[in-house]
């Protein structure tokens, strides 16, 4: 299903990034799905059912390129994934070998049998080429190396951006409908930096895919919102900090706004207060055709299940 399909028509369509939030109604943890792909498919379709949104989304996994480099990443049961144990950035020579990632494979049997389950359009994630960068030789040594060491943070990005393409290539190969290139990381640099080191990869990446992309950057992005929206993606995700009026204003009326609900005041607020925060925030962009409802990040495990519905009933019933 293309993205502009979710432009809206009779509602605003509704998608938020929810995955670790349907595990524990799902009778399944982070570990089992992300290690067998007919459960993290079973999850999948179970939040496809459970909570009814317009698309449905994998599990975030942002350690799986670096896994094909050989980094490590601590497992949880109900949370993503995490890469606590960093590589020298001299250590990282070439692109990792996407074919020979067990983790990469697990992913695309994941989405093969996902699309196949689901009646409505499954996403699925890529690590944006800059926040990989990160993952693998530790934030603080990718920002320190954009300047006092360009030309070797460049050439690490470089093998960065040639793993997530080739990944991405093999995950749109299947029947799933869109990707979400996850880039949180350059939210903390500036647009100069984004321009030369974070946009082309992306773009690259974009190019790379036989299906659409959304970017998604958490974070403060108003500074960046402009580069993102000229990277070839067919939409952006933004985080609360971000106004979806301001985002609309500042990108190319072609690209999609996804957002941008928070995370953890869906996660802790009374269903009444939801509803009135969805109203609230809807009501900024009311005209507009080009947002669908979501969630600035990743719903948090611990979300009651009605909250989560409650989101995305008030979403569909905006209006009526």
């Amino acid at each position: 299903m293309p993205l502009i399909d979710f432009r809206r028509r009779e509602r605003f369509s509704v998608v938020p990034i929810l995955g670790y939030a349907g595990l524990k109604t799902a009778g399944l943890t982070a570990q089992q799905c992300l290690h067998d792909p007919k459960l993290h498919a079973q999850l999948i379709r179970s939040n496809s059912i459970q909570f009814k949104p317009d698309a449905v989304l994998s599990l975030m996994d942002l350690t799986v390129e670096a896994d094909s480099f050989g980094v490590k990443p601590t497992l949880k049961d109900y949370d993503p994934p995490e890469i606590r144990i960093h590589l020298p950035i001299e250590s990282i020579t070439g692109p990792a070998e996407s074919n020979g990632s067990d983790k990469m494979s697990l992913m695309v049997e994941a989405a093969r049998q996902a699309a196949r389950q689901v009646d409505v359009p499954v996403g699925f994630f890529v690590t944006g080429p800059f926040t990989l960068a990160g993952q693998l030789v530790g934030i603080q040594q990718l920002v320190t190396g954009l300047m006092w060491a360009p030309e070797k943070t460049a050439k690490l990005i470089e093998n960065c951006t040639v793993t997530v393409a080739d990944y991405a290539k093999r995950l749109t190969s299947t029947e799933i409908d869109f990707l979400i290139m996850a880039d949180m990381s350059s939210s903390l640099i500036s647009p100069k930096y984004f321009e030369q080191f974070a946009k082309d990869p992306i773009s690259r990446v974009v190019k790379s895919a036989s299906k659409e992309i959304i970017l998604h950057i958490c974070g403060r992005t108003n500074h960046l919102l402009k580069q993102m929206s000229e990277t070839g993606v067919a939409a952006i995700s933004i985080d609360q900090n971000v106004p979806l009026a301001d985002a609309l204003n500042a990108t190319r009326e072609s690209v999609l706004i996804f957002g941008n609900y928070s995370p953890t005041g869906l996660s802790m607020e009374k269903p009444e207060t939801i509803q009135h925060n969805v109203t609230r925030m809807l009501t900024t962009v009311n005209e507009a055709g080009d947002v669908v409802a979501s969630t600035g990040c990743d719903i948090p495990s611990t979300t009651p299940p009605e909250n989560i519905r409650t989101f995305i009933d008030a979403v569909k019933s905006y209006g009526h």
